[in-house]
């Protein structure tokens, strides 16, 4: 008895371990969907800062930004149709997908309403 109790905890470790695992390496690798402002763009070098909030700090908002280069196959829309980097301007609230990497942030999806 005392066997079998100990056999099924290791199991359900296990299977909750590996469960884990399995979910993080079928997620895309490390990239993130957040919803803010567009803070700047330079439409030279197709780069695109976006200001997120995140939380409520004594004296306003506290902000993360995501800044950075488009993806070469970048998603851009506006009102649900596709959209040139020109179409977008700052203020705009967007939909940004992104993920870290060495320099900054790599932004392969923009969506304004």
């Amino acid at each position: 008895m005392r066997r079998s109790i100990v056999f099924t905890a290791l199991l359900v470790g296990v299977l909750c371990f590996l469960t884990l695992f399995a979910a993080q390496s079928w997620a895309e690798k490390g990239i993130v969907k957040m919803v803010g402002e567009i803070a700047a763009i330079d439409l030279m070098h197709r780069t695109v800062v976006v200001e997120v909030p995140v939380g409520k700090a004594v004296v306003g908002e506290q902000l993360f930004t995501v800044g950075g280069p488009l993806s070469p196959d970048a998603e851009l829309k506006r009102g649900g149709r596709s959209a040139k980097l020109e179409d977008f301007n700052v203020g705009d609230q967007v939909t940004v997908l992104w993920k870290t990497i060495d320099t900054g942030h790599l932004i392969f999806s923009l969506e304004a309403k």
